[in-house]
């Protein structure tokens, strides 16, 4: 009686996982299930057929017990397949090689379905040894039954090679749970052969008790071990590769667990966890904001043993239960210096600010910040995706770091843009790289879009301007370029614009692109900032705007204007100064739009300032402008030659013109010697 107890236990073991695991979802769940119900066969039919009392029962039931048998080991191989993703079940011969195994396991069970009428296989004989387990036949096993225990055995040993190679190849922490399902296996393999072999002389097979009882552990080393299991082994794994120093206090106040992180901090942990308090911890540290120990709290720590004082954030928790009482402390530090964009992995902008904030307060002047931004991303993103997209990201941040100083600071700002910031770094030296920056993104772009890099400069001199002001006007100067940049999707403002003046006015796009250019050329020479620059070029393409709302019949007439039409003609300033400050884009130079026609003297319009009291870019723009219609033809008179222009430049010196910057822009022409 006590026989059949222990083999309904361990069937209804087996009947409970193949339940539960059939209540799963997954890829395992399937083949796990008819693992655990094979075992459930077995273990009924090997209990029925040492329980019966009849010869032709005897004989069934042994036939049945042995097909089990067979079942269970294909199920065994098909569970070791899918449980170790075996390249087998990936490959396009996983349907026949399962077909092969379930009709090899057919064949045979038709043989032992037979031999309970022939006695092919085996046959059976009354025991007379007055077991205490009551069997009452034994089976006497024939030649061909060998070949059923080869079959049975090659597919236990093909499902243990399986879980071995898998062993063999995963990381450390891994082989564990591969190990649990071998060890299970070869021992029900050795507990057989045992008893096969009479090296363990006993009356029944033990092996088909273990059938059942293992399947709990299966179904936990199946579904739970990744969850549950794994925890411990991969928890300490995650501590050392986050990059955070971390400490976790046990709840008597000693430091219970660190990771390496927190101890390259604090080497005084390195060996001495479960002797150090966190009191001692907490004054060797120095942690002058930390108030208490009994609340959260979240403070910045500066290590005054790392070049730069480097600046560590620091969140003090504590640990409860569910009754709210404190368990342990974790204390954990984000250094404010690591922080990573994901796509370009360049720096964060706190980080940017950090460190170029460093520079300052080391008075490492000049400080010079440049802001960048790719044009024409969008276009590709709509042809190619944002695949591209990315990887065209990607690139421009690579190149800044090749390029770039080792001591340059790279981040990625709000919006997409990406600043740097040098130490003891002039503009045109800022200039220069950016330039060759761009020239190689230009040239590795494969996508047929004229995508392009656009920058702005701004330099700190002194404690006079502060990082967030140099980032904005860094910021301003690259929009403003932008705008003009025809890869960009903000210069379509700018093309309109002008697109309406040039059919407006006699004002052709190639007098637009000289003046730009030429103006650009003389603010380089004066040694106007970035953002300086790029106002006058956007004032150069756009200082007569105003004219769009003159008539046409004043600004296209061949001859002199009259009184009433050339105060109209005049007016062109304060509208252009209007739609300028009308629009955000342009407001930067709406000043320079209404005092461009000023004089020297004071004789000018709109508001008769004079020498320094007139914007300087205003008066660069009066000069350029003026040298450009002198020598080239216009309705309202011919052009004059080039040294006609010169010696009028130099009559008006004084007068209509800035007499410095007349100087200046006859030497960039030239012409300073004449």
């Amino acid at each position: 009686m006590r026989f059949y107890i222990w083999y309904g236990l361990a069937a209804l073991f087996a009947l409970f996982c193949a339940v539960r695991t059939y209540r799963q979802r997954g890829r395992l769940r399937a083949f796990t299930g008819n693992l655990f119900l094979s075992a459930a066969a077995a273990n009924i039919a090997y209990a029925v057929r040492i329980g019966v009392s009849t010869y032709t029962m005897a004989s069934l039931w042994t036939s049945i017990y042995f097909i089990c048998t067979d079942f269970l080991v294909l199920a065994v191989f098909q569970y070791a397949l899918e449980f170790t993703e075996s390249k087998l079940v990936r490959s396009k011969y996983k349907k026949g090689l399962y077909l092969a195994s379930v009709f090899l396991v057919l064949v045979d069970a038709a043989f032992l379905i037979v031999n309970f009428f022939n006695e092919i296989e085996f046959s059976l004989q009354y025991n007379t040894t007055g077991s205490i387990y009551a069997i009452k036949y034994m089976y006497v096993s024939k030649a061909p039954f060998y070949i059923h225990l080869g079959f049975v055995f090659f597919l236990a040993g093909s499902a243990a090679c399986v879980l071995l190679f898998k062993m063999w190849n995963v990381p450390a922490i891994y082989k564990e749970r591969y190990r649990n399902s071998l060890i299970v296996l070869l021992a029900l393999m050795g507990f057989s052969f045992s008893y096969l072999t009479e090296i363990i002389r006993v009356e029944i097979d033990v092996s088909v008790l273990v059938y059942g009882f293992v399947c709990p552990l299966i179904y936990w080393n199946t579904f739970d071990y990744s969850s549950k299991g794994m925890l411990n082994s991969t928890r300490k794994m995650i501590l050392e590769y986050m990059n955070t120093p971390m400490v976790l206090f046990d709840y008597e106040g000693y430091v219970a667990d660190t990771n390496q992180d927190m101890r390259n901090l604090f080497p005084v942990l390195d060996g001495q966890e479960r002797r150090m308090s966190m009191v001692d911890f907490m004054q060797i540290a120095a942690f002058k904001e930390l108030q208490d120990t009994v609340t959260d709290q979240v403070f910045e720590w500066q290590n005054p043993n790392e070049s730069g004082a480097k600046v560590y954030q620091c969140h003090f928790n504590c640990l409860k239960d569910k009754k709210g009482r404190i368990i342990g402390h974790l204390l954990v530090m984000r250094s404010m210096e690591i922080e990573r964009d994901l796509l370009t992995r360049l720096d964060s902008k706190r980080t940017f600010y950090t460190r170029v904030n460093n520079f300052v307060g080391q008075n490492l002047y000049p400080v010079t910040i440049v802001m960048c931004n790719t044009n024409g991303i969008g276009l590709v993103n709509d042809v190619y995706g944002w695949s591209k997209g990315n990887e065209m990201l990607r690139l421009a941040a690579d190149l800044l770091r090749e390029h770039l100083p080792k001591t340059a600071v790279i981040a990625r700002m709000d919006g997409g843009d990406m600043a740097a910031g040098f130490m003891q770094t002039e503009q045109e030296y800022a200039t220069r790289l950016f330039e060759n920056i761009r020239e190689e993104y230009r040239a590795a772009n494969d996508t047929g879009i004229n995508a392009d890099i656009e920058y702005g400069i701004a330099v700190i001199r002194d404690s006079g301007m502060s990082v967030e002001e140099a980032l904005k006007e860094a910021s301003d100067s690259m929009r403003m370029k932008k705008m003009m940049n025809e890869t960009s999707q903000k210069s379509s403002l700018i093309d309109s614009l002008t697109q309406t003046l040039t059919e407006s006015d006699y004002e052709t796009e190639e007098h637009v692109e000289r003046t730009k250019e030429m103006a650009v050329r003389l603010g380089k020479a004066l040694n106007l900032s970035d953002s300086e620059l790029g106002k006058l070029a956007l004032l150069a393409v756009l200082h007569d705007i105003g004219k769009i709302a003159i008539p046409h019949a004043i600004l296209l007439k061949p001859g002199k204007l009259n009184d009433e039409e050339w105060k109209i003609m005049k007016s062109h300033t304060e509208k252009g100064y209007r739609i300028a400050s009308a629009s955000k884009e342009l407001q930067s130079i709406a000043e320079y739009i209404l005092h461009h026609h000023e004089r020297w003297d004071g004789n000018g319009y709109p508001g008769g300032l004079k020498e320094d009291e007139i914007p300087l870019l205003s008066r660069i723009i009066t000069v350029v402008d003026s040298h450009d219609v002198m020598v080239h033809d216009r309705p309202y008179h011919k052009a004059m030659s080039h040294e006609a222009a010169v010696e009028e430049l130099r009559r008006c010196s004084g007068t209509q013109f800035d007499p410095h910057l007349v100087t200046v822009f006859l030497d960039v022409i030239g012409d300073g010697a004449a």
